[in-house]
């Protein structure tokens, strides 16, 4: 049976707050926690929807408390490289494509930032979805998990693990477990009623983030490998061909 987790992108003091707390909300009717990609310092004018709320960081460390787990949405998600990276999905990156001094010290700083707001990050986000290899050496030394790429279950990988993030709506394929990949600020009428009207038919089927580990392929189990493997590698083409960004 399909297991879902939510992810929630681009949450900042200046995102779409009366979006933002209608989800939470909906969340919390149902006794559901998420993943809370933050953008530590947000330059992006793009982003910035709403006036700051001065609440903002209060309410992190509320929902933290509360077992969502924080994610470092990159560190300004100001896009200053073309490079689309390990997923190559989009060719715009804040961290693809540059040295390892440069990322570390985004990342650095970033998580820096998250720490001084009483927040414990325990994963990155890459904006856009694009990371490069240098982008995984930097993550590994902050002790981040991932979550991105392809794949039915999280994976440890180099001693990183990775948690598959494939939709942007729930869909059932029978077994795997699903990052369901939200951006609030976007949100209509019809979205909102279409992830509730599913919670509701699989409420049991929605994990929180602290249960991520528990479909976690363990190292020896070769046949969930490979066909983790097959099933990534297929959908990491299918969504190429329709971003067309074959390489």
């Amino acid at each position: 049976m399909s297991k879902f987790l939510i992810r929630l992108d681009d949450i900042h003091p200046r995102m779409n707050h009366d979006n933002f707390d209608r989800l939470i909300n909906l969340l919390s009717k149902y006794t559901i926690q998420g993943i809370l990609g933050v953008i530590p310092d947000n330059q992006d004018p793009k982003l910035m929807i709403q006036n700051h709320d001065l609440n903002f960081w209060d309410q992190m460390k509320l929902l933290e408390d509360r077992g969502y787990w924080i994610a470092q949405h990159g560190y300004q998600h100001i896009y200053d490289s073309n490079d689309g990276g390990v997923l190559n999905l989009n060719k715009q990156s804040e961290f693809a494509g540059h040295s390892y001094d440069v990322q570390k010290r985004k990342l650095a700083e970033g998580k820096t930032i998250l720490e001084s707001k009483g927040l414990n990050p325990k994963v990155f986000m890459a904006p856009s979805h694009s990371y490069d290899h240098t982008t995984i050496k930097v993550i590994k030394q902050l002790g981040y998990a991932i979550t991105d790429g392809f794949g039915l279950f999280p994976k440890k990988k180099d001693g990183v693990l990775y948690i598959p993030q494939l939709f942007a709506s729930p869909k059932h394929i029978g077994v795997g477990l699903y990052t369901i990949c939200l951006h609030t600020d976007q949100m209509k009428e019809n979205d909102f009623n279409r992830l509730e009207n599913h919670i509701k038919k699989d409420k049991l089927n929605y994990i929180s983030p602290n249960q991520i580990e528990t479909y976690q392929i363990k190292e020896n189990k070769f046949l969930w490998i490979f066909i983790d493997s097959f099933f990534g590698t297929l959908f990491k083409y299918i969504t190429r061909i329709k971003r067309n960004v074959i390489k």
